[in-house]
């Protein structure tokens, strides 16, 4: 089986990073989901920048866009919280280690993701919902 058609017992993880496909993702965790079920979602919020995609054409979902994908799929919020100062700190985090093992790839990416949630370009979203 797929790993979307695979039944879980208690909750559904899932990760995006495909927001032209936002809605589907969540309403294929919801069909999977058992009533009382607790769905998780972590994710990019905001427009989308050159660190994370070469189409800058597309935005990411911003925080309220995912709030209410997951209301209208059939979930109450239990606890959703913009999580981005935790993003940041372990971009830093990573940051550092790069610059210790003088990886200068790896330094760019963390400078330019660093760059972006300083400014408010990007940030994370933690959403945890029960099914209805």
């Amino acid at each position: 089986k797929q790993w979307y058609q695979r039944r879980v017992r208690g909750a559904q993880v899932s990760f995006f990073h495909n927001h032209a496909h936002l809605r589907k993702c969540v309403d294929v965790a919801a069909s999977m989901l058992k009533s009382g079920g607790t769905f998780i979602l972590v994710d990019y919020y905001g427009p989308r920048h050159p660190v994370f995609t070469r189409d800058t054409t597309k935005k990411a979902p911003d925080m309220e866009e995912y709030i209410q994908t997951v209301k209208d799929a059939g979930f109450d919020i239990i606890i959703q919280e913009d999580a981005s100062r935790h993003f940041l700190a372990g971009t830093t985090c990573l940051r550092k280690i790069a610059g210790e093992e003088k990886n200068q790839v790896e330094m760019n990416f963390y400078d330019g993701r660093i760059s972006s949630i300083k400014e408010k370009l990007i940030g994370m979203v933690i959403i945890i919902a029960q099914k209805k």
